[in-house]
């Protein structure tokens, strides 16, 4: 997607480029019928929680009970980033951009993850299903633990979750400071910024400012207690899961744990590699229309 060191190469310009959520006829129709109201924020953010995490085995979720709404997970992303700017930070090549131009644009020292060790002084931001590949990052429990011996603070971006089949994460490691996830990638609300906040300890920052004094926006998250209550948090995945296998063995790629994407580990597709080993596809944009390709 980007060269770490320079400039981002976009590929959400190309048919299969980017991470779109599907605009599904049906979501895309309730969202229509949608009121414009003001929504609760305790109640969808106790909602949203239990919604996400339904029928999936979260083990030390009830760790984090500090919760806020946020815009979308990326909102969340700075006020971690706020707390740890004197440490190192260590991502995955083919992570989520934003991390990316933060590593080069703010902190003096940066490192990929696997590179080299982690240390003392680290920080760690890991996209859990991972953004390069849709699936668990790789030795994802490894670094979990290594992060608790060495005290390395974590933040795990769980955007891709709800559009994903992975049931079960083990979330009681000490390390693991934040986690955010959203609705943009499970319905057509990219434009909504509805997303969540959960962190283990309590840290006064703006964004729990924000959040005690209402200020924050209460039409999306009206928005999102109506999609939430009409749909449940594997209804996306169940509906294109085989639309997504199909599309697959159809463009010679391999399937990702995430409904949305394919994977090309042969090299067919290499105008759509992100700096990671393996080529991400996305198909929303064929599925609902926006983008038409020949045959």
């Amino acid at each position: 997607y980007m060269n770490q060191k320079k400039v981002m190469i976009p590929l959400r310009d190309k048919p299969y480029g980017g991470a779109w959520g599907i605009k599904d006829e049906e979501s895309v129709k309730h969202l229509a019928s949608i009121k414009t109201e003001l929504g609760d924020r305790k109640k969808f953010l106790a909602d949203y929680k239990e919604w996400f995490t339904r029928d999936r085995t979260f083990e030390g979720i009830g760790g984090f009970q500090n919760i806020d709404f946020s815009a979308g997970t990326t909102e969340t992303f700075g006020y971690f980033y706020l707390q740890h700017m004197d440490r190192r930070l260590r991502l995955y090549k083919a992570e989520y951009f934003y991390h990316w131009v933060m590593a080069r644009n703010y902190f003096k020292k940066s490192a990929e993850l696997g590179a080299e060790p982690l240390t003392e002084g680290d920080v760690v931001v890991m996209s859990c299903p991972f953004s390069g590949t849709g699936k668990i990052p790789k030795d994802f429990y490894k670094i979990l633990e290594q992060c608790d011996q060495l005290s390395i603070p974590v933040m795990l971006d769980l955007a891709y979750i709800s559009i994903s089949d992975i049931k079960e994460l083990d979330l009681n490691h000490k390390c693991i400071h934040t986690i955010t996830t959203s609705l943009s990638k499970v319905f057509p609300v990219e434009n909504h910024r509805i997303g969540m906040r959960m962190t283990r300890d309590f840290y006064d920052d703006a964004l729990v400012a924000y959040n005690q004094n209402q200020y924050v926006n209460l039409h999306s998250i009206n928005v999102g207690q109506k999609l939430i209550e009409k749909f449940d948090n594997d209804w996306i995945f169940n509906k294109y899961r085989q639309k997504q296998v199909e599309t697959c063995e159809r463009l010679g790629v391999d399937v990702s744990d995430c409904v949305i994407f394919g994977l090309d580990s042969k090299n067919k597709f290499n105008e759509y590699n992100r700096g990671g080993e393996i080529n991400r596809l996305c198909f929303s944009r064929v599925w609902d229309g926006r983008v038409k390709i020949s045959p």
